[in-house]
């Protein structure tokens, strides 16, 4: 009897325990649009990062080696990239490789622009400057 009494105790409170983790848990399903907002926001910070570092001198000795201060920039691009809400991205005109190939033409130049960096900054910069479709 103490031992049905125990066991039934203990389910009651796995069960307790289980019940309140589902309702602790909010499952906010977020819409296209919304996927679309958050993944334009990280290529658009990721795009300033860029633009800020890419004519410091640690920049231009370094690139994005190992021994300069920017070398995550492409790991964190590699992270957009493998986001399936990067395809998102098309809606805009914009894909996080062409970001990445901006921020290689920048290491590459040592920071300078050239002709392909410049079609690149005209395309993010209408990307960025459009204004929403209603």
């Amino acid at each position: 009897m103490k031992n049905i009494t125990l066991l039934s105790l203990i389910l009651l409170i796995a069960i307790s325990c289980g019940t309140n983790k589902s309702s602790d848990k909010k499952t906010e399903v977020l819409t296209e649009n919304e996927r679309l907002e958050l993944v334009f926001g990280e290529f658009k910070t990721l795009y300033q990062e860029l633009l800020t570092f890419k004519e410091t001198q640690d920049f231009k000795k370094y690139g994005f080696g190992v021994g300069g201060s920017n070398s995550d920039w492409l790991n964190k691009i590699k992270k957009l990239k493998d986001n399936p809400d990067s395809k998102l991205l098309l809606k805009k005109g914009v894909v996080a490789g062409d970001l990445e190939q901006l921020g290689l033409g920048y290491a590459s130049s040592k920071g300078q622009d050239t002709e392909v960096t410049k079609t690149f900054n005209k395309i993010f910069n209408e990307a960025i400057n459009a204004k929403p479709i209603e």
